[in-house]
């Protein structure tokens, strides 16, 4: 037996975590969309900067709207967009952080982009509009990446990974490596002045997502404070044209760690706070459904009706009620149902099935 016996394209239920590179589609959770959404309009229409804490449980959605949002707008010219996990290596979490950024964007990608500014402005207008984020010395060494020799963007890409010698350096024409938290700072607010502002260096808008940020959390004390400090002077870079998430995976009642691990200066700058609360049973119906009717062959025809999907529904514990969850407990039903060869699904069906279920969890 196949999905399309059940009247199904594919099963809606199979990723109970996101992927970026499956097509996906939101069901349910209008208020959530809706918030998430004002946020990029904003972004899109004003010139402000904004940062928005995304918080709540694990399977909460929090990865899925960064991938959806992100998917949504991957065609428009006007924005850059950047998702990035949370650093693993807490010794090198700053490091890290900006070797992540220069990998999400591609090294590549970014030099052909400067390269493209620098043929715009010119060379020394390129350096001067780019000194006051920057200083001198970091907008110049960016400027190098727009460079049209190969061996000085061979130098530059280890300048940026693992750093060069004094004597590359001198080559260079630089006076230092990208060494301390502050050059770090320097550098990346140089290298989003190319992707977000206004004119004369570039106009456009910089959305960036930091996810599974209850990672900070394992740190050393030092190491989130000072992981705190970049991305608070990252956002202070910038009077406008910056949208940042935070998405953190914390229960009810632990906004206090989060204000911690932020730390209060960073917190105090927080625009907009979005929590992801456990769902309620109309709620997570109406989610199913909504995900069903989007891989229906036949839209008339509801292979698994409204009141099968509230028997599972309220098979599910209300304080587990979250999309990866309901995601779960539907895949495995949409399973048995295919295992079984079962052609008209009725309560009997859900009983048999929520039997077996109960012996694996």
């Amino acid at each position: 037996m196949i999905l399309s016996d059940i009247n199904l394209s594919k099963n809606p239920f199979k990723d109970t975590t996101p992927s970026r590179t499956s097509s996906l589609v939101w069901a349910g959770l209008p208020d959530l969309k809706r918030k998430i959404q004002q946020c990029y309009d904003e972004c899109l229409e004003y010139e402000s900067t904004q940062l928005v804490l995304n918080w709540g449980p694990y399977g909460g959605g929090k990865t899925f709207s960064a991938y959806y949002f992100m998917e949504k707008y991957s065609t428009n010219t006007k924005i850059t967009q950047i998702y990035l996990r949370s650093p693993k290596d807490g010794n090198k979490t700053i490091k890290e952080f900006q070797k992540n950024i220069i990998d999400w964007l591609s090294f590549d990608t970014i030099c052909t982009h400067i390269s493209q500014l620098i043929l715009q402005h010119g060379l020394d207008q390129f350096i001067q509009l780019l000194t006051p984020v920057a200083s001198s010395e970091f907008a110049k060494a960016i400027s190098l990446m727009g460079s049209g020799d190969s061996s000085t963007k061979q130098l530059m890409n280890r300048y940026i990974y693992t750093g060069v010698t004094k004597s590359e350096l001198k080559s260079l024409g630089l006076a230092k490596d990208i060494s301390s938290d502050s050059d770090i700072i320097k550098f990346l607010s140089g290298l989003f002045a190319c992707y977000a502002g206004h004119s004369p260096i570039y106009s456009g808008k910089l959305v960036l997502w930091l996810d599974e940020m209850e990672d900070i959390i394992y740190y050393p004390a030092k190491i989130y404070k000072a992981f705190s400090q970049v991305l608070r002077d990252l956002s202070d870079s910038f009077s406008d044209n910056l949208l940042m998430f935070f998405n953190f995976t914390l229960a009810e009642g632990e906004e206090q760690t989060i204000e911690m691990l932020l730390g209060t200066a960073l917190w105090s700058r927080i625009t907009k706070k979005i929590k992801y609360a456990e769902i309620t049973e109309p709620a997570a119906n109406s989610y199913v459904l909504e995900l069903l009717n989007n891989y229906y062959i036949n839209p008339q025809n509801h292979t698994i009706d409204p009141s099968i999907i509230s028997s599972i529904v309220k098979l599910i514990p209300k304080n587990s009620l979250t999309p990866r969850e309901i995601n779960k407990y539907f895949n495995s039903f949409t399973n048995y149902v295919l295992r079984k060869n079962i052609n008209s699904i009725d309560l009997s069906v859900v009983n048999s099935w929520a039997e077996e279920f109960s012996e694996f969890n």
